[in-house]
């Protein structure tokens, strides 16, 4: 019984360790992105002032909003993007406009 366990705590302790870890968004990628996709709807007329005045004005009220806002994005344009490209983005639009926590 006791080897067992023990077998059975290796291969847990196993499978914890491979377990992902959510890597950091990549935020180079994320300006990439919204360059490629974003951009031409966003930046006319949405231009630097014009997030800087959504943010300040609270339209945007979180980090989380700001990603869902993103996913609507992807979707309603029918962009293929995977969770690490709308985080890829919402973190580059975070740092670049809206500096959420």
């Amino acid at each position: 019984m006791h080897a067992n366990l023990t077998r059975m705590l290796g291969l847990l302790a196993g499978l914890m360790l491979a377990a992902p870890v959510a890597a950091e968004p990549d935020i180079a990628w994320g300006g990439e992105l919204f360059a490629d996709n974003c951009a031409e709807c966003h930046m006319v007329p949405h231009n630097d002032e014009w997030f800087k005045a959504r943010a300040d004005a609270g339209n945007m009220g979180s980090y989380d909003s700001l990603r869902t806002q993103v996913q609507g994005c992807a979707n309603n344009f029918g962009l293929p993007w995977f969770d690490e490209e709308v985080e890829a983005v919402t973190a580059w639009m975070n740092q670049e406009y809206y500096d959420f926590e």
